[in-house]
């Protein structure tokens, strides 16, 4: 497992992989520039296996982590916008577009459970939920963070909504941040699940399976690269200059509208730890 706790170490050798120096250098502005927001992230990751947290705290985490992730629909309303486009233009540019959809389309094959016997990621999230909660309450609608919400519906409405371009920098940026995320949570819930539940090593590596199934062989890197060749197949077929000011201006936004939901429930835990007489916390390593 990765254990480094720096979003940026993680992702600047992918980033390094972009042909596109231009891109390189709005993707890796972002993370450098809104440094207040990788903080507020990372430290989420560093506080979770420190204690037993209240199953209320707990649902909420799952439900609102959920909603920064799991974009299957958004995905398939981007691919769907690329061929209706391609559908209405002649070659070469045609052939760019339809190649451009079956890449950004190709970021959900894992999701969707291709060549995984069916088993989809929204699955193995219930399976990690439910590890962590005890039952499927975490999906109420009341565990979510209105913040969580809100980023959810920010990201659709780039995917599904907004222009073309926004929504493959949006699809793009998430699975650079997706990479770098999951490579610090995957040691993190390990830590958690081994430190505060009674699973066995066994139960523990199928409840983190929906996390390190992104982790494993480089999974949303490879993602990451397929978009930036979607995008520059969009951007051949439309005859558009790519706009290193947008690109920019839309990662920082997204590393900016999802710093929120980190840092609300990071001072949700602190709240817990505070609350806890002085021998409850000498006991916190222990199983509850």
């Amino acid at each position: 497992m990765n254990s480094t706790n720096s979003l940026r170490d993680i992702v600047n050798p992918v980033i390094s992989l972009v042909p596109r120096a231009e891109l390189r250098d709005s993707l890796r502005g972002a993370f450098s520039e809104e440094q207040a927001a990788v903080r507020d992230i990372e430290e989420f990751f560093q506080v979770l296996p420190s204690s037993k947290w209240s199953k209320d705290l707990r649902c909420t985490f799952a439900s609102s982590w959920k909603a920064t992730h799991l974009k299957m629909l958004a995905i398939y309303g981007l691919s769907c916008r690329l061929q209706r486009a391609a559908d209405g233009a002649v070659d070469p540019a045609r052939s760019d577009l339809y190649l451009a959809a079956a890449r950004n389309a190709s970021t959900s094959y894992e999701d969707l459970g291709l060549d995984f016997d069916g088993q989809t990621h929204a699955e193995l999230y219930e399976e990690f939920a439910e590890a962590l909660t005890g039952d499927d309450s975490w999906q109420l609608p009341k565990c979510r963070l209105p913040e969580a919400q809100r980023f959810s519906r920010w990201i659709y409405r780039n995917m599904v909504v907004e222009n073309i371009p926004d929504g493959l920098l949006t699809n793009m940026f998430s699975e650079i941040y997706n990479h770098g995320e999951y490579s610090i949570a995957l040691p993190a819930a390990d830590s958690y699940f081994q430190q505060h539940t009674h699973l066995t090593a066994p139960e523990r590596r199928k409840a983190i399976t929906y996390i390190s199934a992104h982790v494993e062989d480089d999974t949303e890197a490879g993602h990451f690269l397929v978009v930036v060749e979607a995008l520059d197949r969009y951007l051949a077929a439309s005859g558009t200059q790519f706009d290193a000011g947008r690109a920019g201006d839309l990662f920082r936004a997204y590393l900016r509208n999802l710093a929120p939901v980190m840092k609300q429930l990071t001072a949700m835990m602190r709240t817990e730890l505070a609350s806890r007489p002085v021998e409850a916390l000498s006991a916190s390593g222990g199983h509850a």
